[in-house]
């Protein structure tokens, strides 16, 4: 596996703890707009970088704390192509469609991911998680109406 030049790495490294700061202090747009930044300095393909990864899921995750979920697509789309190449994540990503999709109301597709997720990885992707998800997984009829 290739390494990440240690000049960009520190860069990517310094606007990913600005833009934290900057989404800590409600400062979103700027936050996304140094994490969109920091996202632009991987080298392309950027789906051959496991830090690239881990980027987009930091900035869907700032989308789900604030029900961007447009956004959060966006982002959840380019953890996917890097998984797609990867595979460092399979199970990970999976949960976050299960998620994406719960929060758009495809509770029945995301029931199936979350299916997945579980009978692949158990419930740990739920911890430290929205309690509503694990509720939703283990109480799917309280969302889907038959």
């Amino acid at each position: 596996m290739a390494l990440l030049n240690e000049t960009i790495q520190e860069e990517i490294d310094n606007l990913t703890e600005l833009a934290y700061e900057k989404f800590q202090n409600n400062q979103k747009e700027e936050s996304f707009k140094m994490m969109e930044q920091a996202w632009n300095l991987y080298p392309d393909p950027k789906e051959n970088w496991t830090e690239a990864y881990n980027t987009a899921k930091y900035i869907c995750d700032d989308c789900f704390a604030i029900n961007d979920f447009p956004k959060a697509k966006i982002w959840l789309n380019r953890m996917i192509a890097n998984n797609n190449n990867l595979h460092h994540s399979d199970e990970e990503c999976q949960y976050y469609i299960g998620k994406y999709l719960f929060e758009t109301g495809e509770y029945e597709k995301a029931l199936e991911n979350f299916k997945e997720v579980v009978k692949s990885a158990g419930y740990r992707y739920f911890e430290d998680e929205d309690p509503k998800y694990l509720d939703f997984y283990k109480r799917p009829q309280k969302y889907i109406k038959k």
